[in-house]
């Protein structure tokens, strides 16, 4: 017998992990939960096991645990007794956690879309319909320089909406920077050098000619916001429109530094026999190349005080990327900072089963992780709990299922009834927005901060960033960003930057559109997706059930198991991305009258794969022959209607630019997929003008 004593010192707090946080809790069937905590080492490890990795017998036990097979059959036998699991008749056991009480836990999940929500309004549409093939032009024209095109001035527009948002900008405000974030840069069209000045001339030729939705005095602002991105301006600027008072020169300062942020490795998204070129006839501008390629990420890290986080590559030095911002935020009046953190290199992969180092100073009290169970916020949390533990905390989880009620629920109920002296930090992840519950939220986070617990929020929907004034206000630290940067604290290591970008690549983030993803990369989303979607379809009962479904995936993650992920990739396309019954090719939309498969959470996969298997235009760059999907589905009385292009297409005008939001409730999504649901009668007009629209 294997005399090796079982590990415990862990395994308490990874049973937490698992069990529902909210006072005794009693099972329908066997005996309490959290009786499972006075289980014996060895038994509460093997409960533990079946729940992060599944059943198994109790050879496959013995094997992973690297202890005797028949002290593991003797200690499943006497779990069974007790009713902790059940064994099936060729010898698998199976946790039998029994039900929590469900709090009125919200059950349909959340149907068709992962993109994160972005709101757009009629305005912004036209000015970025208007923006986008100029910025295509001047893309191909400025081939020798970082990217100046789309990706890089909605990756802009996004960093300015973010810290609009911290600054507390009015609504009118916030148009006239959108504008100007979308126009900063088309002057490239004609001229480098004064490209500034030609954005400005632009705006106001193009108002002129009716092709802009602004009025002569909007128009004059939305130019001079392009001329100020660089060069001379005034910070203290302010102008009158219609009665409001505009801070023009705060509006120029905050696109100034968005600008001047945008500048990671994206950029400089070249293959390496393009690169080849540059080096051969511009080895002057190699600086600047290399520059980018130091940089694996910027993000917002916000409480009291603004910090621009830059993530490199391990040390670097003399950067000029980064001197160039410093150099910009110095020249504006915002009292922000720039952080440089250098991030280790890639670790080996560890073991799943492997002893985890010992944190070196160990917290008191715990760390709550709140966070939905879909494949971004997976993976966020399971870095966040990485980051933790290296911290010294102890983290417990509340995972709950992505549904429409959900928000609701978890901030009116669930974390209303939290005991935050129970806990010494608690960050909750990507809970989507719901305007009804605003002050319930804020009324809770105060709670908590009035005592002094540490609260975190990072949250990729747009909806909820309106409250950051108050939340920043409160101390609570936030983080904004790509959808690659919703994770806690700062990395361990490069992979936690390899994950962030899977989970973006799962929502389809506009912001890494230009970025390759490797052979390797799309296996891994993949894996990922149909691991989540496997999930899903087991559709747990309660919290116990969510938490259960989410520790082995979050292990893996955790553990840089690529392999894993990569292996389960192989049926993706033929369990979730199979369209049941393919539907009509209208010009270059297609259009599908029928829910697109079998899992609404998958939908979106499926309408992406036709879109591919429809093929490529023999021209420069990605064009698809049919980049466009459009499927609607009856839903009782309501239709509900998800459209995309395909996120890559480099010429497809982005299908939220094309909804018809005059004919329809405004959809949710992002420029690339939407998602709404409408009257049959309403359904019937915005179908067809936005197949039209697709095709003009």
């Amino acid at each position: 017998m294997n005399t090796k004593p079982v590990r415990s010192v862990a395994v308490d707090d990874i049973l937490r992990n698992i069990l529902e946080e909210t006072g005794p809790t009693t099972a329908e069937s066997g005996s309490n939960v959290l009786n499972l905590l006075d289980l014996p080492p060895l038994q509460r490890t093997i409960i533990i096991h079946l729940t992060r990795k599944g059943p198994a017998n109790a050879e496959e036990l013995a094997q992973a645990l690297k202890l005797e097979p028949a002290e593991v059959e003797q200690a499943l036998d006497i779990l069974a007794q007790q009713g902790h699991l059940r064994l099936s008749a060729n010898g698998q056991a199976q946790p039998a956690l029994g039900r929590t009480r469900r709090r009125n836990l919200p059950a349909r999940l959340w149907p068709a879309l992962l993109a994160a929500n972005r709101l757009y309004s009629i305005q912004e549409i036209a000015t970025l319909r208007t923006a986008l093939p100029i910025l295509q032009f001047a893309r191909a024209k400025l081939s020798e320089f970082a990217d100046h095109g789309p990706g890089h001035v909605l990756r802009v527009k996004s960093f300015a909406v973010q810290l609009s948002y911290i600054m507390g900008l009015t609504p009118m405000e916030q148009h006239l920077l959108r504008a100007g974030a979308m126009f900063h840069d088309v002057g490239n069209i004609i001229d480098r050098t004064d490209h500034h000045i030609t954005s400005q001339e632009t705006v106001h030729k193009l108002t002129q000619a009716g092709e802009l939705p602004f009025s002569t005095a909007e128009a004059n602002l939305v130019g001079l916001l392009c001329r100020w991105h660089r060069r001379e301006y005034d910070p203290a600027r302010c102008d009158m429109l219609d009665n409001n008072t505009i801070r023009t020169g705060l509006l120029a300062s905050i696109l100034r530094v968005a600008d001047a942020m945008d500048i990671d490795q994206r950029r400089s998204d070249y293959t390496e026999r393009f690169a080849w070129v540059l080096r051969f006839f511009y080895p002057d501008e190699l600086p600047y190349w290399t520059s980018l390629e130091e940089i694996l990420g910027v993000r917002l890290h916000c409480t009291t005080q603004v910090n621009l986080q830059i993530l490199t590559k391990g040390p670097i030095v003399d950067n000029i990327q980064i001197a160039m911002l410093r150099g910009d935020l110095a020249g504006t009046p915002l009292p922000w900072t720039v952080q440089e953190v250098a991030v280790p290199p890639e670790p080996l992969p560890i073991a799943i089963n492997g002893q985890e180092p010992a944190p070196t100073s160990p917290q008191a009290r715990p760390a709550l992780l709140v966070f939905p169970f879909d494949p971004h916020s997976l993976v966020m949390a399971a870095l966040s709990r990485k980051h933790l533990q290296a911290a010294g905390y102890a983290v417990e989880l509340l995972c709950y299922p992505d549904t429409l009620e959900a928000p609701s629920w978890l901030w009116q109920e669930m974390l209303a009834e939290v005991e935050p002296t129970n806990y010494s930090q608690i960050i909750v992840l990507n809970d989507r927005p719901t305007p009804a519950i605003d002050t319930a939220r804020l009324t809770v986070i105060e709670r908590w901060r009035n005592i002094g617990l540490n609260v975190s929020l990072l949250n990729r929907h747009e909806a909820n960033w309106s409250q950051l004034p108050d939340l920043l206000r409160l101390g609570v630290e936030v983080i904004l960003g790509g959808d690659w940067a919703y994770f806690w604290g700062e990395p361990t290591d490069q992979t936690a930057l390899m994950w962030g970008r899977v989970a973006a690549f799962c929502t389809r983030d506009p912001g890494q559109a230009t970025t390759e993803i490797i052979a390797a990369e799309h296996a891994i989303i993949k894996g990922l997706l149909k691991r989540v979607y496997d999930a899903t379809t087991e559709s747990a009962d309660d919290l116990i059930g969510w938490a259960a479904l989410a520790e082995p995936i979050m292990s893996r993650i955790e553990a840089n198991d690529y392999r894993y992920f990569i292996d389960q990739a192989a049926n993706f396309v033929a369990d979730y991305a199979t369209i049941t019954h393919l539907g009509q090719v209208v010009g270059r939309v297609l259009r599908q009258t029928q829910s697109p498969g079998r899992l609404p959470q998958a939908y979106y996969w499926a309408l992406e794969q036709t879109i591919e298997s429809q093929g490529r235009m023999p021209t420069r760059g990605i064009c698809f022959n049919v980049p466009y999907a459009v499927a609607t589905w009856s839903d009782g009385e309501a239709v509900e209607l998800l459209a995309i292009n395909h996120w890559r297409d480099e010429a497809a005008i982005p299908i939220r630019l094309l909804y018809p939001t005059d004919l329809g409730p405004a959809p949710e999504g992002n420029e690339n997929a939407i998602r709404v649901r409408l009257t049959a009668e309403q359904a019937e007009r915005v179908v067809d003008a936005l197949v039209t629209a697709c095709n003009q």
